[in-house]
């Protein structure tokens, strides 16, 4: 079935969209995808997920289904055959387990129930998007993309986010990930548009595929909503304190800070007077004990767990500072989601980050920036951070910090508009 698309002359756009991801579900994208399409200017149908046992955070953006046309809401479970089938294969077999979790991902059962659904709703509603719109992860979202696309025949956009072969930390065998480049290869090749978080990105991933494909390749980063933000500075009567907010997973740990308090405190101590570190969200304390956080001064560094997303905006307005930890690599074309939402709460931000995206953004904010794998530099970074911070409280310099140029960029309003453009044009 050909649908054929609205008339140039509708006042707004008509746009299909599937996001897996969606609030309350507490996934990041969840956050991303309901921000860009609350903003947006369009008549939306979305088809998100319904997923039971999923963390679900009600101050995840809980006006967004209010800005939609159409939200369609598709269970996913996994029947409990086929949790058997996985421990078996997750025991005894696991390459067969790896190809059905990682090719793309464990959710091929929801992509028929959600085809089955769109299709009900065209046919009950005559339905007539002027595009399709799916937006990962998970790259499933993008399977359902392409069936939508050879049967309807409109113009897509699929919005990948971060890598998908190519992302370094996906721990494919050889078939697997054979099996995810043909698959990625059939997304790619008849998407009208692959929007990306970053250039890197980009250049990453088009760079196996022919040079006329790479003009698909578009930059929509993610976005901050400023009346998210009270900034009202940092609390005066407290330690200088600098924050991360955030979870550390696989090689992403706090190592890299602790082992650069280790080596202040056992060169000049006194830089750490009156200051603490903060983590707030999930760590293995393991990590922390196997790293010597445990034998730092007392008060130094303090973990807490996760918190709701609203309160960790407000966690980030009243820190002094803020920190970025990424795992260490050659160069890392990842963008975190925390860091745009750094950028919203306006207080200064330090990266422990490799080369690449990331890093390149803090400095062209004003921050200072070291490589997570050399400590003595971290060290002195964060010497000088602390300095930055003691002479902001002494000077009440507590307007949003930031190039105003750069952090404008990322507003919810301005990256719609640029949403918007790729979809008209």
């Amino acid at each position: 079935m050909n649908l054929q698309s609205a008339s140039p002359a509708s006042p707004r756009l008509k746009l299909l969209a599937v996001s897996l991801a969606y609030p309350p579900l507490a996934y990041p994208r969840s956050i991303q995808v309901a921000r860009l399409l609350k903003f947006l200017d369009a008549s939306t149908v979305l088809v998100c997920c319904d997923e039971p046992g999923a963390r679900k955070d009600f101050t995840i953006e809980p006006d967004a289904e209010s800005k939609l046309a159409v939200c369609l809401r598709v269970p996913f479970e996994v029947s409990r055959g086929q949790r058997f089938f996985d421990s078996i294969a997750y025991r005894f077999h696991k390459r067969l387990w790896n190809r059905r979790n990682m090719a793309p991902d464990n959710y091929g059962s929801w992509k028929t129930a959600v085809l089955k659904e769109i299709d009900r709703y065209i046919r009950t509603n005559d339905f007539r998007p002027d595009a399709i719109v799916t937006f990962a992860q998970p790259f499933t979202d993008h399977l359902i993309g392409l069936e939508l696309k050879n049967r309807y025949g409109l113009p897509w956009l699929a919005h990948f986010s971060d890598p998908w072969v190519d992302n370094p930390f996906n721990k494919y065998d050889e078939q697997t990930k054979a099996l995810n480049l043909s698959l990625e290869r059939k997304v790619v090749e008849p998407a009208d548009i692959l929007a990306f978080t970053s250039e890197e990105t980009i250049d990453l991933v088009m760079a196996k595929y022919p040079g006329e494909w790479r003009l698909k390749g578009q930059v929509l980063p993610q976005s901050f909503d400023p009346s998210l933000f009270q900034n009202n500075g940092s609390i005066k009567d407290r330690k200088i304190t600098i924050r991360y907010i955030g979870n550390f997973y696989g090689n992403r740990t706090a190592r890299p800070l602790i082992a650069a308090l280790r080596l202040m405190i056992d060169n000049d101590r006194t830089t750490l007077e009156n200051v603490c570190f903060e983590l707030i969200g999930i760590s293995d304390p393991a990590v922390i004990r196997d790293s010597g956080g445990d034998s730092l001064p007392a008060g130094l560094l303090n973990v807490y767990p996760s918190v709701e997303y609203r309160e960790s905006l407000r966690l980030m307005s009243e820190a002094d500072g803020l920190v970025v930890i990424d795992a260490p690599a050659e160069l890392s074309v990842f963008l975190p989601s925390k860091l745009i939402d750094y950028i919203g709460a306006g207080r200064p931000v330090l990266g422990i980050t490799p080369p690449g995206t990331a890093a390149d953004l803090i400095r062209q904010l004003g921050g200072p920036v070291a490589d997570p794998s050399d400590t003595r530099e971290i060290r002195n970074i964060l010497s000088s951070f602390i300095d930055l911070l003691k002479n902001r409280r002494k000077t009440a310099g507590n307007g949003p910090w930031g190039t105003p140029e750069v952090r404008e960029q990322f507003e919810a309003s301005i990256v719609a508009k640029s949403f918007e453009f790729m979809l008209k044009r």
